[in-house]
């Protein structure tokens, strides 16, 4: 009865605090209009600092729905804003908050000391503290950027694992994340049907170098409300992997409505894949799907759905669909001939090869494409666009570098794996392997791109690093 009575003071006072400020944001709005929109935002800024740090669980799903339409707000600015500030506080309040509350019991179950994932996530923030001695490249203030973004993935894994306490709370998150990513598909496809909204062609105009590789000469690469189209493209590629495989669930463990739900989806997303133009996303596809089919080909379902799936794809390949820009675009992924961009992305790797060789333990952190333009300026790797993530990691940190990058996805795809075998529950069986194969989608993206360093596509990588970690200590050890 204590308790509840100062809960109730409590949203009383919460209450009475906006009473007052109504009238007070109403007169400064009467005087100043840029000093009233500066308060408003520091209002809600605060507000939505304070639900974080009360409620550390709402705080992770804000922290994941704030990041992900930034770059959005940002637009609607017109200005380039510190977003990483953003995100910077809203973690730290939800880890405050999450302090606070003293966690979750069961994050202790997690053998923080010996699980094979975690040491290997160890030792590659060991091979970057040691990169502070690197002889051939080392700014201070590049290392501790490049270090603050490898800390806040370090943090929400922390926080995560505090999130999913149990198959509810995993169930709830899917729920969560295929609701957002398909509130991005519908977005997108309304930029590609409708155009771009005025703020967003703004944008563009006033920061063009932020959009070299949106503007192609079939048209706009569509990035909905995320930051680009390449990472906008890869979570679209994982997402449709994992909605075809929960497809195959039975009748019993899910309803006919909710499969045509299911279908409803896919097919927004699979558009947006294609407005996207993200070719790396278009063969992450059946490179995903093929690691699901192997471990379930013994099922009815997995064979419809492998059945639906080539027909769609040889439609697409070989129709009677010449003119569609996105369909072509498409086809280039696996029918066409070597475009100039992978031919330029083959001669940087010639270039970068001798010098693998010559310095086992990388140039540095951040020495590599346009960061080293400002942190290494002169430096023999400045300006070398990688446009690979295991080139950048093996130019930058070496060989140890590279394989405790390659470790990372290898035991993921394990767990998953192992998770998959030792559930009994079918629907959680399925987002097991479901995951297994987005990690294994990323594991190749990361060949054409930097799949796993960008903001989204981390915040997925992680939540699943979380959702593995957890079930596999809490559902699947002998006891």
């Amino acid at each position: 009865m204590l308790a509840l009575d100062k809960n109730k003071k409590r949203n009383w006072l919460l209450v009475l605090l906006w009473l007052l400020l109504i009238p007070a944001i109403a007169y400064v709005a009467a005087t100043d209009y840029k000093i009233s929109v500066v308060v408003v935002i520091a209002i809600l800024g605060m507000a939505t600092s304070l639900l974080c740090i009360m409620y550390y669980k709402l705080g992770f799903y804000l922290y994941i729905t704030i990041t992900l339409i930034l770059p959005m707000l940002e637009r609607m600015s017109g200005s380039e804003m510190s977003t990483g500030i953003v995100m910077d506080g809203l973690l730290l309040c939800s880890l405050l908050g999450c302090l606070i509350s003293r966690g979750d019991p069961t994050f202790k179950k997690v053998n923080f000391l010996k699980d094979p994932l975690l040491v290997a996530t160890y030792l590659y923030i060991l091979v970057l503290i040691l990169q502070i001695a690197n002889p051939y490249g080392f700014n201070p203030t590049g290392w501790a950027i490049f270090m603050r973004v490898i800390m806040r993935n370090v943090l929400f894994l922390l926080l995560a694992l505090n999130v999913f306490n149990n198959m509810k709370d995993v169930h709830t998150f899917f729920k969560f994340w295929i609701a957002i990513c398909t509130a991005a598909a519908l977005y997108a496809c309304m930029q590609q049907w409708f155009g771009l909204m005025p703020y967003e062609r703004a944008f563009m105009a006033k920061y063009p170098k932020l959009f070299n590789t949106t503007i192609i000469l079939s048209g706009i690469r569509i990035y909905s409300f995320m930051s680009d189209a390449a990472s906008f493209g890869i979570i679209m590629a994982c997402n449709i992997v994992i909605c075809m495989i929960l497809l195959t669930a039975s009748s019993k463990t899910m309803s006919f409505p909710k499969k045509a739900v299911l279908i409803l989806i896919i097919i927004f997303h699979l558009l947006a894949l294609g407005y996207s133009g993200t070719r790396t996303g278009y063969v992450m596809l059946p490179a995903g799907l093929m690691l699901f089919f192997i471990a379930n080909m013994q099922k009815r379902n997995t064979i419809l759905v492998a059945m639906a799936f080539s027909f769609c794809a040889v439609l697409i390949l070989f129709g009677p669909f010449h003119g569609n820009p996105t369909v072509i675009r498409v086809r280039t992924a696996f029918l066409g001939k070597q475009d100039e961009s992978v031919n330029v992305r083959d001669r940087n790797r010639a270039v970068a090869q001798p010098y693998i060789y010559s310095h086992p333990f990388g140039g540095g952190v951040m020495t590599t494409g346009g960061n080293a333009m400002i942190f290494h300026r002169g430096h023999q790797l400045a300006n070398l666009q990688t446009d690979n993530g295991y080139l950048r990691g093996v130019l930058e940190t070496g060989w140890l570098g590279l394989i405790l990058m390659v470790a990372n996805f290898y035991l993921l795809i394990q767990m998953a794996v192992s998770n998959y075998f030792k559930l009994n529950n079918e629907l959680d069986k399925l987002l097991m392997i479901g995951i297994a194969a987005a990690v294994f989608e990323m594991s190749l993206a990361q060949y054409t791109q930097d799949a796993s360093t960008l903001v989204e596509s981390a915040i997925m990588l992680n939540a699943f690093t979380a959702i593995l970690l957890k079930i596999k200590y809490l559902y699947t050890q002998n006891p």
